[in-house]
């Protein structure tokens, strides 16, 4: 056995080197780059002179404009159309439309109509809606419609069922009150609002263009041409029952237009 007692070289035998000589031994010089000296901008403020790098100079003007770019068109959120309102709902069989519908709950009787002859004019002697009047039990009256002074139409029973009004006359005839007094005549308005009423009858149910002063004719008549067995009443009065021909005036103007 050969013994060494010194170095040769480093080591003895490569194998025997440590491993932070071979990692040395195998280590590749780095040569250093220069840094090539930065752009700089040259600012002169005031007495002094600052120097920034030019591409801080760049990306700060091109954040600035990106910040004062102006919105594009289109960009912000479309306002969606509104949904079209839905129409509005039909008013059931023997109602009419347009007028403010209160159905009463007693005082008269369901169906039985045997004919549509026309509409019968009464007056109401005194004022106000009917409405809470003909809903209760105990009146045991009623009407299909009430006009009052200022042309405000109420329907209280449809025109397919019978009304309380004028006994025998219930069975073939449309009954309507109107607020006032025998001895007064029906406003402007209220003779306006029966020729609305009216004209709606001529075009659902028929009813003629025409006067009536019987209880067998059609058209448009009054409480008192029935006699006895419609009550015996003199309602509505001679000058209210003159204005029908006003009503029929009206009623056929609307037909024209």
């Amino acid at each position: 056995m050969i013994a060494f007692t010194g170095h040769v070289g480093r080591h003895a035998h490569p194998l025997q080197q440590p491993n932070c000589a071979r990692r040395a031994d195998m280590e590749v010089p780095v040569t250093r780059r220069r840094r090539r000296p930065t752009r700089r901008g040259v600012f002169i403020l005031g007495g002094g002179v600052l120097l920034a790098p030019v591409s801080a100079i760049v990306l700060r003007r091109e954040g600035q404009s990106a910040r004062q770019a102006p919105e594009a068109p289109g960009e912000r959120g479309v306002q969606q159309p509104r949904a079209a309102a839905a129409p509005p709902a039909s008013p059931p069989p023997g109602w009419m439309p347009g007028v403010a519908q209160k159905p009463i709950g007693a005082n008269f009787s369901r169906g039985g109509r045997e004919g549509q002859r026309g509409l019968i004019l009464h007056v109401q002697e005194g004022e106000g809606s009917l409405f809470e009047r003909f809903s209760d039990p105990a009146t045991k009256s009623s009407a299909h419609f009430w006009v009052s002074r200022a042309g405000e139409i109420e329907q209280y029973v449809s025109v397919h069922h019978r009304s309380w009004t004028q006994r025998a006359g219930n069975v073939e005839w449309v009954s309507m009150e109107t607020s006032g007094f025998v001895g007064k005549p029906l406003t402007t308005a209220q003779v306006d609002a029966v020729a609305r009423v009216y004209a709606w009858g001529v075009r659902e149910h028929g009813w003629p263009l025409e006067v009536t002063d019987s209880p067998k004719g059609r058209g448009l008549g009054t409480h008192a041409m029935g006699g006895s067995a419609w009550g015996g009443h003199a309602c509505p009065g001679t000058i209210r029952a003159r204005q029908r021909e006003v009503v029929m005036r009206r009623v056929r103007l609307s037909q024209q237009t």
